[in-house]
């Protein structure tokens, strides 16, 4: 197995693990996007993931365990589903293009009617953790989101946790690029994902 040095790691709901030049596989979900139902679920494994070794198989097929059950739910559109909207959509692809000034790249993203994929690259100089930048996304594109939806600030736009998986190699990398892609047209909203105005 491969060494890695470990910069961060915490433990909220969702064991979230950091490594020095990492890059990352992350989802993040409008806050009523799931039922209550599979919310418990989720928690259910969260509770197993934070007693095993992040380093571990048996933490990779949690991470996978935990990420199928929620996309399941996910793709079938629950929720107020703000990110549907064009304007929403774009304040979501101008924020993660806004990244760039903190040394952070976002060369591919699903922007879904409920949550959103992205792949983040951190340049080595970066000064940012991964939660900071989470923190930026999701706070700016909140306050933004609200605004364009009109709606007041009742409740938090998204999920205080999110999803986030170290890309491994650069073979986990190209097929997380292929899901990604995938993401609209497994849930029928585009026959190809290049006719997904918000995949890249």
């Amino acid at each position: 197995m491969r060494l890695v040095e470990t910069t961060s790691f915490r433990r909220g709901k969702l064991p979230h693990w950091e490594v020095k030049g990492g890059r990352y596989f992350v989802t993040v979900r409008l806050a009523d996007s799931l039922p209550a139902a599979i919310v418990a679920r989720l928690q259910e494994i969260h509770r197993a993931l934070a007693a095993v070794d992040p380093v571990s198989d048996q933490f990779a097929t949690l991470q996978r365990q935990c990420f199928a059950t929620m996309e399941k739910y996910l793709d079938a559109g629950t929720g107020a589903c703000w990110v549907r909207e064009p304007a929403c959509a774009q304040i979501m692809i101008d924020e993660l293009g806004a990244l760039t000034d903190w040394s952070v790249a976002v060369p591919h993203y699903s922007i879904m009617p409920n949550h959103w994929h992205a792949l983040l690259a951190p340049a080595p100089d970066c000064p940012h953790s991964l939660d900071e930048i989470i923190k930026r996304l999701k706070g700016r594109t909140g306050r933004l989101i609200r605004a364009a939806t009109q709606t007041s600030g009742t409740g938090p736009v998204w999920q205080r946790e999110w999803f986030d998986r170290w890309m491994r190699d650069d073979a986990e990398w190209e097929k997380t690029v292929a899901y990604i892609r995938n993401n609209p047209v497994k849930a029928g909203l585009a026959a190809h994902w290049e006719d997904h105005p918000w995949t890249k």
